[in-house]
């Protein structure tokens, strides 16, 4: 969308539906408070961007309920203390809250075991669907072209440069190619032998019916439990709650069928990670057990090593960037990325100081050609997904 708002002739190509990767699984919680200055800004900016669209398309795509995290130990409390000082230092929305309030943001959540809790009134939850339709509204509306069920088999190259890419029944010539393929990303980073530090895991989240007796109201607090390697927001009346749990399900995407659809993976409820995610759930929110009516969502996620995306030129090719590996905050960091990569491609720099995303950071690193070191380190970062950050 924001390369054809700055004027760029775009062509969008995917091998299946569009929105039928990672995006239609997903969650779409928006949380902006990082540990870098430069990343929450450019988060409160994406934000920003969404309103605007909303304006324009008539569409309601992010609905604000503010967010709470919380803490039941000393430890887990001192975090929370230094991530509410650390936005306040840039003049960030967030204060450390009571109990009582904290119960009234989300009634349904049990507090008797913990000792501190925050709240970001901006922070919500986006609906991934309205928003990608939107995206190419807007886009379509400023001159972009979208094609699906066209795979590209190939990306031309010639004296170092990209020239265009290949697909089964046509040759599309452009200066600039963009590898902002998901989990499949590190497949076509393969068609130029450009290793890519990106892994391909399971996530699962659940979804509650409506429960008689429990209140759940849509604008109830998303809340973060990192203890207990959860998060959750309200959903239908009821509550959707993910986990990142110790030992992620790995997916090599090289061996799933050509016609693989996220949509179509089938979980069942016995299956040990949804045992796992329905036992730490109930830790928080007590009227959630195995007998609890409820949906359960599984999809790929794309990690990488650090836990930051890759986003911006490959150095070694020209004209080729890279945006993937979003570590399960694709649909969120789109609302900025979108701006970040293409002031990069249409101006050389964004304004904004990003350089833990770049694209090739991992270059030279021994491992970088070894696709198991590469999935050890990711499932690494994502099994301590939720461990306390250490102190810059």
């Amino acid at each position: 969308m924001q390369l054809s708002l700055q004027g760029r002739s775009v062509l969008v190509l995917d091998k299946a539906q569009f929105g039928s990767g990672s995006t239609g699984q997903a969650a779409g919680l928006g949380a902006q408070l990082r540990s870098n200055p430069s990343e929450t800004r450019l988060l409160m900016e994406g934000i920003e961007v969404v309103g605007e669209m909303e304006r324009k398309l008539n569409e309601k795509i992010f609905t604000r309920t503010g967010s709470l995290h919380v803490a039941a130990t000393e430890d887990r409390a001192g975090e929370l203390r230094d991530f509410v000082e650390s936005g306040k230092t840039i003049g960030f929305d967030i204060e450390l809250v009571d109990r009582e309030f904290a119960k009234s943001r989300l009634p349904c959540m049990r507090t008797d075991d913990l000792i501190e809790f925050c709240y970001c009134p901006t922070d919500g939850h986006f609906a991934p669907s309205e928003l990608l339709n939107g995206y190419i509204r807007i886009a379509r509306d400023a001159g972009a072209t979208f094609l699906s069920q066209t795979r590209v088999e190939d990306i031309m190259m010639s004296g170092g440069r990209v020239k265009g890419v290949q697909t089964a029944g046509a040759s599309f010539f452009a200066p600039v190619v963009v590898n902002a393929a998901g989990p499949w990303s590190y497949l076509v980073a393969e068609l130029t032998q450009t290793p890519m530090a990106t892994a391909t895991l399971g996530h699962y989240y659940l979804v509650t019916e409506p429960v008689p007796g429990v209140q759940i109201s849509p604008t109830d607090a998303a809340i973060r439990d990192r203890a207990n390697r959860i998060y959750s927001r309200p959903e239908m009346g009821g509550l959707l709650v993910g986990s990142y749990e110790q030992e992620p399900v790995e997916y090599s995407m090289e061996a799933l069928p050509e016609d693989f659809q996220m949509s179509e993976i089938r979980i069942q409820r016995d299956n040990l990670n949804v045992a796992l995610l329905i036992e730490a759930a109930s830790q928080r929110f007590p009227f959630i057990n195995e007998r609890t009516p409820m949906s359960v969502t599984t999809g790929i996620m794309t990690f990488t090593p650090d836990g930051h995306a890759l986003c911006g030129p490959v150095h070694d090719v020209e004209g080729l960037y890279y945006c993937t590996g979003f570590n399960g905050r694709g649909v969120f960091q789109s609302t900025s990325v979108g701006f970040l990569l293409a002031d990069i491609i249409c101006k050389g720099r964004s304004r904004y100081q990003m350089g833990h995303l770049d694209a090739d950071r991992f270059s030279g690193e021994p491992w970088l050609g070894d696709r198991e070191s590469i999935r050890t380190r990711c499932c690494d970062r994502y099994a301590n997904h939720y461990l306390i950050a250490p102190k810059s």
